[in-house]
């Protein structure tokens, strides 16, 4: 079956599709039968995997539940495109056993068996490079320890790697000094160590850090790289290991369907894709969604930069709504190229300043035997996704003679029920303004990666929100199920 989203791009005729085959698009769009008695206990708005795991959770300790979804599949800023028999991520793809909440749930569901990305295994295993309009090819172990030296500089803060201002990366704020940090640009700290670098140094630093934060180093929040770098084991192998290596070989949207099916199977779940949430209203006794349904608690997993469009009844917070007008600063875009031939699976490239290509690599062959390369880089607003794909492929073959077959992506960017790619802050940001979204408002509880306290951003950052989601709402709903002491 088929989602809206994504888009194909044939590079040898120019057709264009939009809308992809995906395990994640549900049929029918939903099982309301208008003899459901309302209220509901509990309504979840949005079918990410934050919304999925307080679903399931919550549907299999026996509460009757409503999930509303604007678009027609599961998975969020999450799914798997098939073309022509291959598989393509459009979203979150790379999970690890160092991330706690997402490999219980994959060994929940048995799928701990990993594909690794990136292999270093065949001609050429050299990546080129594009450093200030230099280019070259350069062995993947000398760049390797060219950026492994700048990362490490980067990111060693206090003489001890990382380790004193984040000692727990899974409690950010835990130390005062940290603030500090959290208060510097990427650009800032990159003033403070440039004079130790060399230009390539620097150049292939900022093409990999562009990569991770999708947005100018002037804009992004030198935090965020420290945080992903303490989650990492304070090691750029680390780092890369548990965030950009492994993913699971049937697909993310697979994988959501586990949640969406088991909650399937309590009976317990009422659904509605194809339904965009505009209003929510919190009057005491219930909770009133689009002025329809009603249930106890709500639980919101909608994105940040997507809150705003909700009406929220009474208002969120000043806290909670100054946190959504910068909200998540990603705007990075990931772009699939199919390239003829399986001789580029070991090669990457590296650009700094990119047009629109930062960092590429071979991630696996396709059916045809061809190399499947996916790209990160800048997500320009042009008016045609035509162009999308024509300047990506034309980045990747400055750097590389190829013939390009195909390019699938989708723009997160342009997308309404994202506004962004997987969430970012900018300086100063996150002790002003992560608790204030983690918290609730009445009978609303939010929940989605976006304010997770460890893989933010992650699947994993997800599933922790959604599990305590649900966890919290269990505890106060049952406390009515219980019969009273005497």
């Amino acid at each position: 079956m088929a989602t809206r989203d994504g888009f194909y791009f044939d590079n040898g005729t120019a057709a264009l599709q939009h809308g992809l085959k995906c395990a994640g698009a549900i049929s029918p769009p939903n099982n309301i039968t208008g003899k459901e008695t309302q209220p509901y206990d509990v309504i979840i708005v949005g079918a990410g995997y934050a919304g999925l795991t307080a679903c399931r959770d919550l549907c299999i300790a026996g509460y009757n539940v409503l999930l509303l979804e604007a678009r027609d599949r599961i998975g969020g800023r999450t799914y798997t495109a098939e073309v022509d028999g291959h598989l393509y991520e459009m979203g979150g793809t790379w999970v690890h056993w160092n991330q706690p909440h997402v490999y219980r749930e994959m060994s929940r569901y048995d799928l701990t068996a990993l594909l690794p990305s990136h292999v270093e295994s065949s001609s050429p295993n050299y990546c080129a490079t594009s450093f200030e309009g230099k280019h070259q090819n350069v062995d993947q172990m000398k760049l390797h320890a060219m950026t492994e030296k700048a990362f490490k500089m980067l990111c060693d803060v206090d003489g001890k790697s990382g380790r004193e201002v984040l000692p727990y990366p899974h409690n950010p704020h835990h130390n005062p000094k940290a603030k500090h940090w959290e208060q510097m640009s990427v650009a800032q700290r990159l003033d403070q160590i440039k004079a130790a670098l060399t230009g390539d140094e620097l150049a292939a630093l900022q093409a990999h850090l562009s990569s991770i934060c999708g947005i100018d180093m002037d804009k992004a929040g030198l935090f965020d790289v420290l945080r992903w770098w303490a989650l990492g084991g304070y090691t750029m192998d680390g780092l890369y290991e548990t965030g950009d290596q492994f993913k699971i070989p049937t697909g993310q949207s697979n994988f959501a369907r586990c949640f969406f099916e088991e909650s399937l199977q309590s009976h317990h779940l009422k659904y509605s894709f194809n339904t965009v949430v505009t209003s929510i209203q919190d009057q005491g006794n219930r909770v009133i969604v689009n002025r329809t349904w009603s249930a106890k608690r709500v639980i919101c997993a909608v994105p940040l930069n997507v809150l705003r469009k909700v009406a929220f009844e009474p208002a969120l917070s000043p806290s909670k709504m100054a946190a959504t007008r910068p909200g998540n600063i990603n705007h990075g875009a990931k772009v699939h190229l199919e390239a003829s031939s399986s001789a580029l699976r070991s090669w990457s490239c590296a650009s700094w300043p990119p047009t629109r290509v930062c960092h590429g690599s071979g991630d696996g062959l396709t059916p045809d035997g061809n190399t499947h390369i996916v790209c990160f880089g800048s997500n320009k607003d042009f008016l045609r996704p035509e162009q999308d794909a024509q300047d990506f492929a034309a980045d990747c073959q400055k750097l590389q003679d190829m013939d390009i077959r195909k390019t699938v992506w989708h723009n997160w960017s342009k997308d309404p029920f994202s506004e962004g790619s997987w969430c970012m802050f900018q300086p100063n940001f996150s002790f002003q303004h992560l608790k204030a979204l983690q918290q609730r408002a009445g009978n609303i509880l939010f929940a989605n990666s976006d304010w997770a306290l460890g893989w933010r951003g992650f699947i994993d950052g997800a599933i922790e929100r959604g599990g305590r989601a649900a966890k919290d709402v269990s505890s106060e709903l049952d406390t009515f199920r219980k019969p009273a002491k005497i």
